[in-house]
């Protein structure tokens, strides 16, 4: 390829990624879900593809970077719409610590060993297992943890205050949509959140979010459109 030639592919290549990567969004940039890691990486190495590889004409490394951002954008509308969608492209997050027991076959399931658990626990100040309610690796890769009432970093002993825990939030309505198998984590069923939803007065449509903790409290968010 003449100098010229590479110049135009990379001023070429270079607007394209920018003008795809606007609308695409900072979700491949941040907090990154396996996905996203592999879109990322293929989003880059066909813009290197079309500066480097005389072959690889100009307007098919165009088509191919255009039709593979729309693809990323349609799989994000279908996470965006589609619980099931969501499962399958994003996975789900694994209870790697319940209720201060290391859960050993969660964590083979994400390849995860002890040393990396306690690498990972030490970074959000957690030095002591039995200080750890639950833990969760989510999809990202990231560890979150809910510690013990009483290892909270303002602790119910230092105020002489005893309370239960609240236990895992289940997140019972998802997008307007119940969550059957959530619900009965909790010994529940949809029979019971349509009573509970009539006896309130709100449409199921309507939520975005619903939450019921251990203690039967419920939070729930609507949609704001």
């Amino acid at each position: 390829m003449s100098i010229a030639e590479i110049l135009l592919r990379s001023v070429i290549s270079f607007v394209g990624l920018v003008f795809w990567a606007r609308i695409i969004g900072k979700k491949l940039i941040s907090h990154l879900t396996f996905f996203d890691f592999v879109a990322g990486v293929t989003f880059g190495s066909i813009g290197g593809n079309l500066i480097f590889n005389p072959n690889v004409s100009l307007f098919v490394g165009v088509i191919g970077l255009t039709m593979f951002s729309i693809l990323v954008l349609v799989s994000d509308y279908i996470s965006l719409k589609s619980f099931i969608g969501r499962k399958i492209l994003d996975s789900e997050p694994q209870v790697i610590i319940k209720e201060g027991q290391i859960l050993l076959e969660n964590m083979k399931r994400v390849r995860l060993t002890i040393d990396e658990l306690l690498m990972l626990l030490r970074k959000k100040d957690a030095f002591y297992i039995d200080e750890i309610e639950f833990a969760f690796m989510e999809t990202d890769g990231t560890l979150s943890i809910m510690k013990k009432t009483n290892n909270m970093s303002i602790t119910r002993t230092d105020m002489n205050i005893k309370s239960q825990s609240r236990g895992i939030p289940q997140a019972c309505i998802i997008d307007g949509k119940i969550i059957e198998e959530n619900l009965q984590n909790i010994q529940k069923d949809s029979k019971w959140m349509k009573k509970f939803l009539k006896d309130k007065n709100i449409q199921l449509e309507h939520i975005l979010l619903a939450q019921i903790d251990q203690q039967d409290r419920v939070f729930i968010t609507l949609k704001t459109s």
